[in-house]
């Protein structure tokens, strides 16, 4: 493992770390495996947003007795509402949630405090300037957060977060079709996006891949830690769904390494063989690394890409959006009996949907989940 300087806060970070959203749905074996795994490979880096208590209580479980092998990433701004994951900014579900964090890690601190998940304008002034802020700033002076960090999906929101003095560490998505051709938002994304795009936008001419290179310009200037995510795009660089020669985890994590102002990656793994396929990054050859020939791909194309991470959340009638999308795409691909019978699993299927936006909304990639439920159940018929 080689290792980087996380920005201003001085910390060694591997050049890749966990992101553990993947391994939320495995058990307590599983678990132990890959934390075990990543910290004997040198990751030392750990990103953990999901709020539900079970996951926590098993990842807490794996890293009994490692706390000082690693540097433990939380997100302040989550909350478990009826078993799904959901954002909030109400200060006191916030500051119950941090502590429950505290208590199933078995750990008086974190290292990083993730502001977590903002996306707009509004949000982002509330975040920053107002009483949640006033808790993240009381609990960093109580000991319980050695540094802030903010997490984003818009270069606007988060050049914002850069420049404000208030926080030493960036989480943001990043990865070759967003980065080398500005994919991340596609013409043809749904009108609420849309609408939060040009209210974004500082001028028409000016394209969200400019926009993405200004704030690593001041992430640099700023000398905030950048924290890449989603390197692999939720997985569709690594498919043929969408593209006919698909790039391998070796060349987009390259490619990420190769921004010096990446600190660290932190791809996520749901099981040892997914880490292992990472990991075999340290072992490549420069010709395995070499990204040049997928910069010059004329097929990208993520639009009506779902990530599967799930921000969509909660749904009312307890949808767990992000698998259910991710089987509709593996059926729409090539609809096997293993695809069925994880569909059939399933607690609430699509066909439960009530068609109430509120995914479409809180989309961070700007498709329209509500859609997608409405296919998935004509394809499995409920």
């Amino acid at each position: 493992m080689n290792y980087r300087t996380l920005g201003r806060t001085g910390l060694q970070v591997g050049e890749i770390g966990l992101g553990t959203e993947h391994v939320v749905r495995e058990d307590q074996g599983m678990v132990n495996n890959v934390a075990a795994m990543a910290i004997e490979a040198g990751m030392n880096y750990f990103d953990f947003f999901w709020p539900q208590r079970d996951f926590r209580t098993k990842m807490g479980t794996a890293l009994k007795g490692k706390r000082n092998d690693i540097l433990l990433a939380g997100h302040l701004g989550v909350m478990e509402k009826n078993g799904q994951y959901s954002k909030t900014r109400d200060v006191a579900t916030c500051e119950d949630d941090f502590h429950d964090f505290l208590r199933r890690f078995d750990t008086d601190h974190v290292d990083i405090m993730m502001l977590h998940n903002v996306d707009e304008m509004a949000d982002l002034e509330e975040v920053l300037y107002g009483k949640f802020m006033e808790l993240a700033a009381r609990l960093k002076g109580e000991g319980k957060a050695r540094y802030l960090g903010f997490s984003s999906h818009e270069p606007l929101i988060a050049q914002r977060a850069a420049q404000s003095g208030l926080v030493d560490v960036i989480m943001f998505s990043m990865n070759p079709a967003f980065d080398a051709l500005g994919n991340m938002f596609p013409d043809n994304v749904e009108q609420e996006s849309q609408k939060r795009m040009h209210e974004l936008t500082r001028t028409d001419s000016q394209s969200v891949l400019a926009q993405r290179k200004d704030f690593y310009a001041v992430c640099e200037q700023e000398d905030i830690g950048l924290v890449a995510m989603k390197p692999f795009a939720g997985g569709w660089l690594l498919s043929t769904r969408k593209l006919k020669h698909p790039p391998t985890s070796t060349q987009c994590l390259e490619f990420l390494l190769d921004q010096k102002v990446v600190s660290t990656v932190v791809p996520g793994a749901k099981n040892t063989d997914e880490l292992a396929d990472v990991l075999r990054y340290f072992e490549a050859s420069a010709q395995q690394r070499d990204y040049s020939t997928i910069l010059a791909m004329n097929d990208w194309d993520l639009g009506k890409s779902c990530m599967y991470c799930n921000h969509c959340l909660p749904c009312p009638v307890q949808i767990n959006i992000g698998e259910t999308i991710r089987l509709l795409d593996q059926g729409l691909q090539k609809l096997t009996g293993e695809v069925k019978d994880a569909y059939r699993k399933l607690e609430v299927k699509a066909g439960e949907c009530i068609s109430c936006g509120a995914c479409v909304k809180r989309c961070p990639f700007g498709i329209d989940p509500m859609q997608r439920m409405y296919d998935a159940k004509a394809l499995f018929r409920m």
